[in-house]
């Protein structure tokens, strides 16, 4: 008798969908495929000297350390090192008020696990980074979106959904947002507008989740000052990551917020994997503490500068003028909007895959069913030459496109 697992899964699984950008991973595989898909960091920027010697001396002088569990809430040291520099950054913190978590992913999925319930609307921007917004559908909540411009999100479309979904019952008790170099826009939210956003989650009682895994990337200015610098009320959960500034592959994160908050967080991770890796944590110290990962993101900024540079050059030289494009102060992602008369983006990707270029397209970063015709371009992991080599072939692949929808309606 053959099992039927459909009947096995618990109700809480159909909340679970695939990410459409997980489904591009293994385009990165394929030599021939030049992939603006997956928002890696660079393999060539990986430090490996450094982590080899690092992780030798290590195992050399504090192996019991780095080997065993470690606690729930993570390393006292690297705690120590995080909240000191968060403070140096306006973000008072103390040790206490951290968790360690498996990059700020797990801390989405922590967070969403004991602060939503099904049914719960949840205010993310519009577009929105999917990982997200797939943590929080997992738990049954409802996405909605507040509309951004330049500057960030819209205030005034972030109080009328809230009144909205108030007067229906439905009161939102929590905001989503990546305020700095937006995965997936690339926009960076003003200072004024986190003002503006912070007195409306204090007048409405709603707690923010600032999600910040980029915010050391700046290429020409530092970023404003952030949500949990500016909070006076600790609504504000901080997430921040060494994935970007350091590597990805020790999954090591971390998530600020007030002790009671921190205290039932750690209860859910106790459940999940007990602690986080050890040998990581005491990786991400030892990087921290000697002041490497500072000056290893100073010389990211210079090398992730000269891609998105890359990126913006070739397109302005060689996309159709009617097809627009952020131009992002750091981070890794642009984001391209297409004229509405052109095919959807689902559409031109696959022209595209058919040169062996990859995109992604802009549908799974919304929640209320816009991105038709956007695209996420991330400038991060391929080199110059593909960069270059990429967008002058979709440059000719959008042209043939606004050729034919030329011709389209001119016979209407």
């Amino acid at each position: 008798m053959s099992i039927e697992w459909h009947n096995f899964f618990s109700n809480r699984t159909r909340n679970i969908t695939g990410s459409q950008i997980r489904q591009f991973f293994a385009l990165t595989e394929k030599p021939e495929i030049i992939s603006f898909a997956g928002g890696f960091p660079g393999n060539d920027y990986f430090p490996e000297e450094d982590i080899s010697q690092a992780l030798t001396r290590l195992i050399r002088e504090d192996s019991r350390q780095a080997l065993q569990y470690s606690p729930t809430e993570g390393s006292y040291d690297l705690r120590k090192v995080l909240s000191e520099k968060m403070s140096r950054d306006g973000k008072s913190c103390e040790a206490d008020n951290l968790i360690i978590t498996d990059g700020s992913q797990q801390g989405l999925d922590l967070l969403a696990r004991i602060l939503i319930n099904a049914g719960d609307p949840v205010l993310v921007e519009e577009p929105a980074y999917i990982g997200g917004m797939s943590a929080f559908k997992s738990y049954g909540g409802v996405t909605v979106g507040i509309e951004m411009d330049s500057e960030g999100p819209i205030p005034s479309s972030m109080e009328q959904t809230i009144k909205k979904h108030t007067r229906d019952g439905r009161r939102p008790k929590v905001f989503y947002t990546v305020p700095n170099f937006q995965n997936p826009t690339g926009i960076t939210t003003s200072l004024q507008r986190r003002y503006e956003i912070l007195a409306l989650a204090s007048r409405y009682n709603i707690i923010i989740i600032e999600d910040n895994p980029y915010g050391d990337l700046y290429f020409e200015e530092d970023v404003p000052l952030s949500y949990k610098a500016i909070d006076r009320e600790d609504r504000v959960l901080y997430l921040g990551s060494y994935s970007k500034i350091l590597i990805p592959g020790i999954r090591i994160g971390w998530l600020a917020g007030p002790k009671p908050l921190i205290e039932k967080v750690s209860m859910a991770k106790q459940t999940a994997d007990l602690c986080s890796s050890s040998l990581g944590q005491q990786l991400a110290y030892s990087l921290s503490r000697n002041g490497f990962v500072d000056k290893h993101i100073g010389l990211l900024r210079s090398l992730y500068r000269e891609k998105r540079d890359a990126m913006i050059d070739s397109m302005e030289q060689h996309f159709p003028a009617g097809i627009n494009f952020s131009r992002p102060g750091g981070g890794f992602f642009i984001w391209v909007n297409f004229p509405a008369y052109y095919p959807a983006s689902k559409e031109l990707l696959d022209l595209a895959l058919q040169q062996n270029v990859a995109f992604v397209h802009g549908e799974g970063f919304s929640s209320n069913g816009g991105g038709l015709h956007s695209a996420r371009f991330s400038f991060s992991q391929p080199c110059i030459e593909d960069i270059l080599f990429g967008i002058r072939t979709l440059g000719e692949i959008f042209w043939e496109v606004e050729a034919d929808c030329s011709v389209k309606i001119a016979s209407q």
